[in-house]
Formats: structure tokens, C-alpha cells, sequence
């Protein structure tokens, strides 16, 4: 799972991003304090890899002194002519990100694996293909790269299309009615309560930075809203929650956007590509289920 440095932090769900380019202009992550705290953490400071910079907002948050994106003097007056979204965002939280820095918290953004599929977009089941962030392809690594993922949709859609021509009957072509869709967050359902609860717990102990005690107090918890479970969309969610939290508590080593608090550093002989299904994964939930904690 990847996460974006710089969501900006006004209680928005899900949580508007400040872009990286911010960063590439040359705005400063400060705390409370006015320290540039990214410093003292990596050379290349606010440049450094997203997991990297991710990692110490987070710890400046959860200690309590706050996490800011300061281009008042980078961007300054030209804000909204330059960035025009994200000054949008931040007017309409009541911050002037020409003259005040923007709260920032790292945000869950894309995945950099998923549905394991073959080069032309083809996975396990048969008449389902599957590009972008979805899928795992290969394409990326322990990090991405900003702007990757699309260039792997436009790629693979296009291997996808060409793979799948021949193979189906033409599709039927209707008219668009005018005024269809749904435009940013219009007509998404609210979360229930226990999806609410399921989230949390994923950002809490699945989330930027995780360790062996949070990630089986994670488990426990899904096989738990499991087993009351009758929805089957919701139980989609569980199954995910699940390979996600198994995954992370069975890689015992830090590689990019993954980090282990009790094992912060990169183990060689876990430098390759996983592949878990929840055949793998159910037995090691339910016997972490039924130990206590």
C-alpha cells in the first residue's frame, strides 16, 4: 500500500491531497514548532521517497506536534493561479495556503499490487482482465514513482483491449443520457458503523507504520467482524483486510511503502514479488484468531 505524504488534514473523507509538486517548488513540512523536521530524517529532507516522508509526518502527528506544508514563501501569492485545486480545497476549510502552511497527514493513496495477472491483463479467473492500480503486474516496486500509475492503466488497457477483441461478441452501444454520472463524492453510500470500525482499525494497525502486535490484534478483529458478517460486499472488504494485515505480519523485514517497527530493516532473501490467496491466508487468521492476545 502506498501512502501520500501530504493529504491535507481538515477532516475531509476521503481526505484531499496537496500534490507533490508542492514539494518540488520548494515548500517546507514543519511542525508546531516551525521545525523543518524532515532534516533531520533523510538528506534529500522534503524530497525524500513518498514512504520516507510519509513516515515522519506520521511520527510528528502521533507525537502530538502536528505536521504542516508551508509554501508561503515558495508559492505565496501565486497559489491559485499555480495550483488551483489545492487552493480550492483549502479555501473551503477556511486556510489561505498563500499566507498560512496547509495541515498535513499521510493518506492511504494507490496499491502497488493486487489481482496477479499475466502481461496482457488476463488473471486467474477466467473472462477477467485487469489494469491499473488493481492489479500486480510487475511494473512497480516497494515504491512508485508519481504519475506511474497511469501510464501502467494506458499500457495495459490497451493489452487488455487488443487481448480481449475476437473473444466476445461486439458490445451494445447506448446513448449517454444527458446529465448521467456522478461527479467527486455525489451518491457514494455513507459508511455503515462497522466499516467505519474496519477502517480504523486498518489505519491503525495496517497502516504507515505497523508491527507484529498490531497487525495480529488486526486479524483477530477481521475474523471477529467475520464471523457476524452477512453482507457480501462488506465481506469482500474483510477478505481484503485480511490478505493485506496475513501479508504484512509474514513479511518480517521494512521494503518501501511497507514498514515493521520491529523490523526496520530490508531482509535480501525477502527481495522478490509474494502471491497470497485466502487459502493461504484463512488458517494462520483463525489459529491467530483463537490465541490470546
Amino acid at each position: 500500500v502506498q501512502f501520500h505524504p501530504t493529504a491535507i488534514n481538515v477532516g475531509r473523507d476521503p481526505a484531499p491531497l496537496a500534490t507533490e509538486a508542492l514539494r518540488g517548488e520548494g515548500a517546507h513540512l514543519i511542525n508546531k514548532a516551525g521545525e523543518r523536521f524532515m532534516l533531520a530524517i533523510h538528506k534529500d529532507a522534503e524530497l525524500a521517497p513518498r514512504d520516507i516522508v510519509a513516515r515522519g509526518i506520521f511520527a510528528q502527528v502521533q507525537a502530538g506536534r502536528g505536521a504542516f506544508l508551508d509554501c508561503t514563501k515558495t508559492v505565496g501569492s501565486h497559489f491559485a493561479a499555480e495550483f488551483p485545486t489545492v487552493y480550492g480545497y483549502c479555501r473551503e476549510a477556511g486556510i489561505d495556503p498563500a499566507v498560512e502552511p496547509i495541515p498535513v497527514v499521510p493518506a492511504v493513496h494507490y496499491h502497488m499490487g493486487g489481482i496477479l495477472t499475466d502481461a496482457d491483463g488476463r488473471s486467474s479467473l477466467d473472462g477477467l482482465w485487469a489494469a491499473g492500480e488493481v492489479t500486480s503486474t510487475g511494473a512497480h516496486g516497494a515504491n512508485r514513482l508519481a504519475s506511474n500509475s497511469l501510464l501502467e492503466a494506458v499500457v495495459f488497457a490497451a493489452r487488455i483491449a487488443a487481448n480481449i477483441q475476437g473473444l466476445l461478441p461486439p458490445p451494445k452501444l447506448y446513448p449517454w443520457p444527458e446529465g448521467a454520472g456522478v461527479k467527486d463524492d455525489e451518491g457514494a453510500e455513507p459508511d455503515t458503523a462497522v466499516m467505519t470500525k474496519l477502517r480504523k482499525l486498518m489505519s491503525a494497525d495496517v497502516g504507515v507504520i505497523r508491527n507484529g502486535d498490531g497487525l495480529r490484534h488486526a486479524i483477530r478483529a477481521i475474523v471477529e467482524i467475520e464471523r457476524k458478517n452477512k453482507q457480501i460486499p462488506f465481506g469482500n472488504m474483510l477478505a481484503t483486510a485480511k490478505l493485506m494485515a496475513v501479508s504484512a505480519l509474514n513479511r518480517e523485514e521494512s521494503r518501501g511503502g511497507h514498514y515493521r517497527s520491529d523490523f526496520p530493516d530490508q531482509v535480501e532473501a525477502w527481495k522478490h514479488r509474494t502471491f497470497t490467496t485466502l487459502a493461504d491466508v484463512d488458517p494462520q487468521a483463525a489459529e491467530i484468531a483463537e490465541t490470546k492476545p
